[in-house]
Order: structure tokens, then sequence, then C-alpha cells
């Protein structure tokens, strides 16, 4: 198992659209780990110095490779778990976008650019500042230093989308699980067909709206059984996050992390001040 260091954003705005960043650094060559990230609703945008990967549905291997000096990749929305495989001596940050906030950096919305569950990330390979960036960043060990070369680029980046405040209230009336609005309520509510609105959410977060509150509800859920420690019941806990019914709230559980709900919390693992929740699996 490894410990990532996480850092919260300094900069008020990269707090708007950033949950964390971490940092990972392996020692050795012979390192290697696999575990499974459950479906989130951040994006999640990965930046190695000498490695590479490989990439199939739901599985993402990075490996060790000192012919390639940096490599991307970014994971999005999706509806099941990804099987992470990391080997050898790495080095990466790691940035978790709020819903909607890697549009921000990016010149062209994320779901229009990123259809798959893993890809590997180009949209600033073109672009000499963020090569220096890395350059300088990966030149020094010294994480106070990353962090400011980190946040100087991400704002060096930042460029407000149009469409971001009206998205950004739908997500907020998706992920309120105490009204539990329709998509069409909510589409009603913000001036918009469901058509339009189904169009607009894949076209910058790549999902549905359906399945934006089918991913949000499920991390509602497990942040309630992780932080509340008076949830004991799984009864208890499908009932805070509004699944209508235990059978329901088992099938969606065993949907996004191949288990039941019991089992999960008996098998999963939380790093980075329990803002990662990860299953290893056993070599």
């Amino acid at each position: 198992m490894f410990q990532p260091i996480p850092f919260t954003p300094k900069h008020p705005v990269l707090q708007q659209h950033i949950s964390y960043y971490y940092f990972l650094k392996t020692d050795t060559s012979d390192f290697e780990t696999r575990y499974y990230a459950f479906p989130h609703t951040h994006s999640v945008l990965n930046i190695h110095q000498k490695a590479n990967f490989e990439i199939k549905d739901y599985y993402t291997r990075v490996y060790a490779d000192p012919s390639t000096q940096y490599a991307a990749c970014v994971q999005g929305i999706r509806e099941y778990p990804l099987l992470a495989h990391l080997q050898g001596q790495l080095d990466k940050v790691t940035i978790l976008f709020k819903p909607l906030g890697i549009n921000h950096f990016i010149s062209q919305p994320f779901g229009a650019l990123y259809t798959q569950p893993s890809e590997v990330f180009g949209a600033w390979d073109n672009e000499p500042e963020y090569h220096a960036f890395l350059k300088e960043f990966y030149d020094t060990d010294d994480t106070g230093i990353r962090a400011n070369l980190l946040e100087s680029f991400l704002m060096s980046r930042y460029a407000p989308f149009a469409e971001y405040d009206v998205l950004a209230k739908s997500l907020e009336l998706l992920s309120n699980f105490e009204l539990d609005l329709s998509v069409e309520t909510i589409s009603n509510q913000l001036g918009l067909n469901v058509r339009t609105f189904n169009r607009l959410l894949k076209k910058h977060l790549g999902v549905s709206p359906v399945t934006y509150k089918k991913v949000a509800r499920f991390r509602h859920s497990l942040q309630n059984k992780i932080f509340e420690t008076g949830v004991k019941r799984m009864t208890d806990l499908a009932y805070q996050s509004n699944y209508y019914d235990q059978a329901y709230f088992n099938k969606i559980y065993r949907s996004l992390t191949g288990s039941n709900p019991q089992r999960f919390f008996n098998q999963v693992n939380s790093l980075a001040d329990d803002r990662l929740i990860f299953q290893f699996m056993k070599k």
C-alpha cells in the first residue's frame, strides 16, 4: 500500500473547482500494487514522469518507463470500478477536479474530448508553458514548491466557460437527495427541455443527468458511512441518501462496486485523510 500526500488548493479560484491534489512517489523498481477505484463525481487527472500506460476498459496499468519524459491520463465519471495497476519507480501528481471543474482549464468541453473510462490526456501537450512547468515541477522534491508550481500553472490555464452557471445549478439540484427532484423537474426549473439538458451535461461532463445522480447518491452514502460515526446499519445509510428501499440500495452498490454494501465497507481502505477510498488487491 502507498501513502499519498494530499493538498487542498490555496488559491480561492482553484478551491472552487478542485477538491484536492496529491503527490505520490515510489522508491523502488520492484514496487507493485493493484487496487479498485470506485465511481466518483470527480474528474481525475494523473501526470507522471518517466512512466507509460496500458489502458483497457476499466483497467489502467501505469509502469515506469525511462524512455518517456512525461505522460498524463484522465478519468471522468464512470459507472463501474476501475482497476489501477501501478508498477515500478513512479513519481506523479493527481488532481481531483470537482464536477465540471476541469472544463475551466482545457479549451474544449471535457465530455466532447474524453469518452472512455480512462484515456491519455493530451490537452496541454502543444503548449510550451506546460512542458516548462513539468520540468520545474519534477526537478524538485519539495512538496511545498511543487504545490506552488502546480497552482501557478493551473491559474495560467484558467478560463471560465459560458454554460458553467446553469450546469452548476443543475448539479446542485441533482445532488439534493432530500428534494430528490426528477430530471424533468430540474430541466423546467433551469428553463431547458430535457433533451437540451442531457446534451449539455454530456458535452461538459461526459454523462447524462440520470447517471450523474446515480453516482452522486452513491458518493453521498459513502461519505455518510466514512464520516458519520453514528451510522451503524446499512438500512440507516440507505435512508440517509434517500434510496427508496434496501433492495435497490444493495442493487446500486453491486453495480457500482461489485459487492453488496456490507462486504464493500469491510473490504475498502481509506487514504489521504479519508479522501481516497480504494480496495487493494491481495498479491
